[in-house]
C-alpha cells in the first residue's frame, strides 16, 4: 500500500480541486499544504441564437477538463435545452474527464488512449467525424480546436469557463520554501507558480538542485515548467491524482 509517510505536499490547484486532493494524501500519511495559484469561475458567456445554432448542427462535443464538463453543462441546462446533449456524440480527453461526464449522465464514445491533447491529435481521424463543438477555458492554448480546423473540420469553441488568480495569502512561499513536492496541474499554474517564487533565489536553488522536487501532471504542464529553466521531477504516466500521488511515492521511496 502507499504511504507518503509525513511528506509535505504543495496543492496549487483551485480551492475545490485541492480540498479533493488533500483528503487522498492525508490517507497515504502525507501532509497536504492548499496553496492556490489558479482561481475557477463561470465566463460570462450565454446562449444566444447564434451559439444555439452552433450547438444544434454540431456532431461532435469534445471536453479536455472537468470544469468544461461543469461550466458547459450549467450553461446548457440554464438555456434549457439539455435533452440536445442526447444527441451529440462525446468525446473525452483524459479519464476524470469521462468520470465527470458520466456523472452528468452523458455517455462518452471516445477517449484518447494517452490522456492527452496530443493522443487526441494523433488518433482523432479514425473515430471524429463532422462539426465539433470544443468548450473550454479563457487560457485554452486551443490545440485541438486548430488542429480540427486544419483537417477541415469546422471546429467552433466557447469559452464556459474562466482562469483567474486568486489572491496571494500571507506566507504563501514559506510554503514552498517547506515543501518536499509541489504540484503543478496546468501551465497557468506553473508560469503563476514561478512569478510568484522567482525573486527568491534560495527556493529556486532548492528546486533545481532537487531538494525541492516539482510534480507535473503531464506533458503539457511539464513543457511549460521547462520553458521557465525549471525541472520536472515527478510526471505521472496517467495524469491524474491518484498516479501522481503513486509517482511522489516511488520517487521519494517512501
Amino acid at each position: 500500500m502507499t504511504s507518503l509517510k509525513g511528506i509535505r505536499i504543495v496543492l496549487t490547484r483551485d480551492v475545490e480541486s485541492s480540498e479533493q486532493d488533500r483528503l487522498l494524501i492525508e490517507e497515504k500519511g502525507g501532509i497536504p499544504v492548499i496553496a492556490p495559484m489558479i482561481k475557477i469561475g463561470a465566463a460570462d458567456v450565454q446562449i444566444d441564437e447564434q451559439k444555439k445554432s452552433q450547438l444544434e448542427q454540431a456532431d461532435w462535443i469534445i471536453f479536455t477538463s472537468k470544469n468544461g464538463v461543469y461550466y458547459f453543462c450549467k450553461l446548457v441546462e440554464e438555456a434549457g435545452m439539455a435533452d440536445l446533449l442526447t444527441r451529440k456524440k462525446i468525446a473525452a480527453v483524459g479519464r476524470k474527464t469521462a468520470e465527470a461526464l458520466e456523472n452528468e449522465g452523458m455517455q462518452v464514445h471516445y477517449i484518447p488512449p494517452l490522456y492527452s491533447a496530443s493522443s487526441f491529435r494523433s488518433d482523432f481521424k479514425e473515430h471524429v467525424q463532422g462539426p465539433v463543438l470544443f468548450p473550454q477555458g479563457n487560457l485554452s492554448r486551443g490545440e485541438i480546436a486548430k488542429f480540427l480546423n486544419e483537417q477541415g473540420h469546422k471546429c467552433i469553441s466557447w469559452t464556459v469557463y474562466e482562469n483567474t488568480i486568486p489572491e496571494i495569502s500571507d506566507g504563501l512561499l514559506d510554503y514552498f520554501r517547506d515543501a518536499d513536492v509541489i504540484t503543478l496541474f496546468s501551465p497557468s499554474a506553473a508560469v503563476r507558480f514561478y512569478e510568484t517564487v522567482k525573486a527568491d533565489h534560495q527556493l529556486i536553488s532548492s528546486v533545481r538542485q532537487g531538494r525541492i522536487k516539482i510534480a507535473s501532471i503531464g506533458p503539457t504542464t511539464s513543457e511549460a515548467i521547462r520553458e521557465m529553466s525549471l525541472p520536472v521531477h515527478i510526471e505521472p504516466s496517467e495524469y491524474t491524482m491518484e498516479a501522481m500521488i503513486e509517482e511522489i511515492a516511488m520517487t521519494l521511496k517512501c
